[in-house]
């Protein structure tokens, strides 16, 4: 194996690289590098090696269909210019790939802008794990001098959250974290007045096509405990998240960690369920914020479709 993807691959796998936009970003880089490098005589051969390093990156997560797409997105523009030369093919891959840092960029600038509309003059928002899209819009808010607080969990057993709180105390945001099991009560009417969450602002790492999404496991208590209080539930995402292959949720492989993540020195013979994502059902989510704007789940497919025919 080429020691770019190689690298790449481990860095994924051991969540050196994280989060969904971050590792198909990290798969695209890896992939322009490894274009200058690999001996191939025809475009057809170039084709079929950058396919294949591809998939071998995709194959480091399993539940992270955007580093899918970026695959899917060289791949298809290398096969509509394949009677080029080997030289002239790699100017297209690099130029795509280049095209699409660019698209992910301005992206990430919209939705931002997108989110930072939806909060208000004292909200109490609650998030999860840890979301560029998500960090970006509260700092936005933050910068446009609104006042609100956001609490937001630990994220065990990795505790991504506390990343989470690094970058916003930073930021000059007030935050509150709290651990993984008080979320679902803090975000409860039954927690009384002093913790009142107005809206649950998350991010995903997989969005299946009836609107539905995948995101840190304990993502789907959050929005339960939020739908059944009346509390708006948001997610913050790139559209190009999208795993076309899924109808729904049942069609999204959900990755399962090691055991030695949750507790190294467990006792021998102990079963430890340790999954990376769980689901969240479309009934469930209140909109996309999106590039396209803020989303209605049922819409988001359409919206999808017509801005990316690539997919």
């Amino acid at each position: 194996m080429n020691k770019i993807i190689e690298q790449t691959y481990k860095d994924i796998k051991s969540i050196k690289i994280q989060g969904a936009t971050n590792v198909a970003l990290a798969v695209a880089k890896a992939l322009k590098r490894y274009s200058k490098e690999v001996e191939v005589k025809t475009s057809s051969q170039l084709i079929k090696e950058i396919s294949k390093a591809g998939k071998c990156l995709v194959s480091a997560r399993a539940t992270e269909p955007m580093a899918d797409n970026v695959v899917e997105f060289i791949v298809f523009y290398l096969k509509k210019n394949k009677d080029l030369s080997v030289v002239e093919l790699k100017k297209v891959l690099l130029s795509e790939i280049d095209y699409f840092f660019t698209l992910v960029e301005q992206n990430n600038q919209k939705i931002t802008k997108n989110g930072e509309k939806l909060i208000k003059f004292g909200d109490k928002i609650f998030t999860h794990c840890h979301s560029s899209s998500v960090i970006k819009t509260l700092i936005a808010a933050k910068k446009n001098k609104k006042n609100f607080q956001v609490f937001q969990t630990e994220t065990r057993p990795l505790y991504q959250g506390h990343k989470t709180a690094k970058d916003l105390k930073k930021a000059g945001i007030k935050d509150t974290l709290v651990v993984d099991s008080a979320a679902p009560y803090l975000i409860s009417k039954i927690s009384g007045n002093k913790f009142v969450i107005d809206k649950v602002i998350i991010g995903c790492d997989a969005i299946a096509r009836d609107g539905s999404c995948v995101n840190k496991v304990g993502s789907f208590s959050l929005a339960l405990t939020a739908f059944l209080n009346k509390v708006p539930v948001y997610v913050a995402t790139q559209a190009l998240k999208i795993n076309e292959d899924a109808n729904n949720l049942k069609a999204i492989k959900i990755e399962e960690r090691e055991a030695r993540e949750v507790w190294a020195s467990a006792p021998k013979g102990l079963k430890i369920f340790n999954p990376a994502f769980d689901k969240v059902p479309v009934e469930l989510i209140t909109g996309y914020i999106t590039e396209f704007g803020v989303v209605k789940p049922k819409d988001l497919m359409k919206k999808i479709k017509k801005n990316y025919s690539w997919l």
